[in-house]
């Protein structure tokens, strides 16, 4: 069970660059994927694909044996939570920020306070002169600015909201510290116990963490594997990541 991508080819709209193309591999219900590769390798591509915000132009990708095209699209986007690094600020309470993940559950204040702590929200909220009740952003004379890290774990928690089998994280912790991030996806790991998730990041103490690592050059595959694997390859994982680990030198 699972999701397979077969051949997979995509091209937006007007471009004449594959934004990915042969695409072939298997995410397996209950795992953790991390995607690498550099800017414009074709990672954000291909969860939207995931999430069917795009059908492919060649291949195709199957859910449980299923072509995702032949799902129902909203069934199919009820079990999917993305969260996408330029997450929306809505400027209403910091409750409803997190409820409108889930609008029929909405009013459901322990579902909301649930899923706070589980982005480590609650510790934001916390801070807060009116907790869950207060409005937050600059457009209201009473409310509280944010700064962009306490806005995007509300954020994470308004993904939370969703009870989603599949989790898409892309880079939804850019403007998180690297230690900051490191706890979000630690606690994300614990609490995805069951559920796919598919996780995009920069930052190799992360990426890591996953079950397994899929890297892109160019919208196609080049490697894949664990971390422990990838380094052995001495490929392009193991340059991206020698680099990085060379500016914390």
């Amino acid at each position: 069970r699972g999701f397979v991508f077969e051949d997979v080819g995509f091209r937006y709209p007007d471009a004449e660059r594959w934004a990915v193309r042969h695409l072939s591999f298997e995410l397996r219900a209950g795992e953790v994927l991390a995607l690498v590769g550099e800017n414009g390798a074709g990672k954000t591509t291909l969860v939207k694909l995931l999430a069917r915000l795009y059908d492919p132009d060649e291949g195709r990708i199957l859910l449980d044996g299923v072509d995702l095209r032949d799902y129902d699209i909203d069934q199919l986007r009820a079990n999917i939570g993305v969260i996408f690094q330029d997450f929306v600020r809505y400027h209403l309470t910091a409750g409803e920020n997190i409820g409108v993940g889930q609008i029929d559950a909405m009013d459901d204040k322990a579902r909301i306070r649930d899923a706070a702590r589980r982005a480590m929200a609650d510790e934001v909220i916390a801070t807060l002169p009116n907790g869950y009740d207060q409005l937050i952003g600059r457009r209201f004379k009473t409310g509280v600015d944010l700064s962009g890290g306490q806005w995007q774990k509300i954020a994470i928690a308004r993904a939370y909201m969703r009870d989603a089998q599949v989790m898409i994280l892309d880079e939804p912790t850019a403007a998180l510290d690297a230690r900051s991030e490191f706890e979000v996806f630690q606690r994300f790991k614990e609490l995805s116990d069951e559920r796919t998730a598919v996780l995009i990041s920069h930052r190799f103490s992360s990426v890591r963490m996953a079950d397994r690592i899929l890297v892109l050059e160019q919208g196609q595959l080049e490697a894949s594997g664990t971390h422990e694997e990838l380094l052995a390859q001495n490929g392009r994982y193991a340059e991206l990541f020698e680099l990085q680990a060379a500016g914390y030198r």
